[in-house]
């Protein structure tokens, strides 16, 4: 833990913070009509991470200690979770705050819609963080064009997957949110999925793009599998790009959590008391976000890369709990095998574009290489493995 006894240097970084905008002052969530319009229309994430920076906590915390109005940060420490942002639990005069420094592809656009998807979630009674606002109400602080986020800190603990009780709040949370952003439909005809679009040339060229790019630092027998690996992926990707596209406007759209997972929950004894991680929140298909809640929190263990993804005795009565809060339309169930295999092909071609981006910056080693051809020779067997054995095959849920 670290004590925050010293004063800033203010040429060391420079400190931009945004206004709220239209967000300003709002006071009734559920009925501010500039939030309605904000949030009928999401914000794509940027693609392409950047390699991680180090992070001078020495500048950094004293600097958003003078934009907010907690009085004094004594001390912080970093949480355990998170691979996208860094967060801290940050003791302050007005309390324990929890600071989030976002990833580098986080827009002020992207926050703006993060904020109003919380505030209207909060309207509702839905346990979601309350962001906090800047001395000058602005709901974020800039440092060198990162955004910074200040929420209050949520009771609970992290969820048990050895409670069966936690895998009915979870799902039940997961329902009781999609009900909640059910009413946030798009002013217009929803927009092709982003999730699926991410599929489609750009990421099938991007994913050859990345194969040439580690193929020379690789001995002959791993390039080939490498080469093997790649074409099956990519054929995956054309054919769910092209077949869950067709089949979109059969398939409920709404503003999907996106990382719906054992990490984005709170649970205190019987009580969901904590929904975590709006970062990805978008307009976007239903199966897409029950595939990710399924895979985290119904999965087998030990985790096999060519076994199933989900245990079905438990992937049955999280949607049996699920449909006690929100319903869940024929069509949607129908597509949760292709969606289990799309959200896979995304992770693989969001590894692509951000090694791609990497490369760009800074040649990649051969251990970078390894590391990539192992991970698609990974995410080629849980591919085949969910083609070939898809859940639900049957639902009596």
């Amino acid at each position: 833990m670290t004590e925050s006894s010293f004063q800033p240097d203010p040429t060391a970084l420079t400190v931009g913070v945004a206004d709220g905008g239209v967000l300003s002052g709002v006071t009734d969530p559920s009925t501010d009509p500039a939030e309605h319009v904000l949030l009928q229309s999401s914000v794509a994430r940027r693609g392409g991470r950047l390699p991680a920076t180090t992070v001078d906590e020495a500048v950094l915390f004293p600097l958003l200690q003078d934009a907010y109005s907690f009085g004094r940060w004594h001390s912080w420490r970093r949480t355990d979770k998170g691979s996208s942002n860094i967060s801290w639990f940050v003791q302050t005069d007005a309390g324990e705050m929890v600071l989030r420094r976002s990833h580098n592809l986080k827009t002020v656009a992207g926050a703006r819609f993060e904020f109003a998807l919380i505030e209207h979630l909060r309207g509702h009674g839905y346990p979601a963080p309350p962001i906090q606002r800047t001395q000058d109400g602005a709901i974020y602080a800039e440092v060198q064009g990162v955004l910074h986020m200040v929420m209050g800190l949520l009771p609970g603990c992290a969820y048990d997957p050895g409670d069966p009780s936690q895998l009915e709040l979870a799902a039940r949370g997961l329902g009781r949110y999609h009900s909640i952003v059910s009413e946030l439909t798009p002013a217009e005809e929803p927009n092709r999925s982003s999730g699926l679009a991410a599929l489609g040339q750009l990421g099938q060229e991007n994913l050859y793009a990345a194969v040439n790019v580690v193929m020379p630092l690789l001995s002959p027998h791993a390039a080939a599998q490498l080469t093997e690996d790649a074409r099956y992926l990519g054929e995956r990707m054309e054919q769910l790009n092209v077949g869950l596209g067709q089949r979109q406007k059969e398939l409920r759209q709404l503003v999907i959590h996106g990382s719906y997972g054992q990490s984005a929950v709170l649970v205190d004894g019987h009580q969901l008391t904590g929904v975590l991680d709006f970062d990805r929140a978008a307009h976007d298909l239903l199966a897409l976000d029950l595939a990710y809640a399924l895979r985290s929190f119904c999965r087998e263990v030990p985790i096999r890369p060519s076994g199933p993804s989900v245990n079905a005795v438990l992937g049955r009565a999280f949607l049996r709990h699920y449909r006690s809060q929100a319903p869940l339309a024929d069509a949607d169930l129908a597509a949760l095998p292709e969606a289990f295999q799309a959200q896979r092909l995304i992770v693989v071609a969001k590894k692509c574009q951000n090694l791609l981006t990497k490369q760009a910056i800074t040649p990649r080693q051969s251990k970078d290489a390894l590391g990539f051809s192992l991970l698609l020779n990974r995410e080629c067997a849980r591919v085949r493995w969910i083609t070939h054995n898809p859940f639900p095959a049957t639902e009596d849920a």
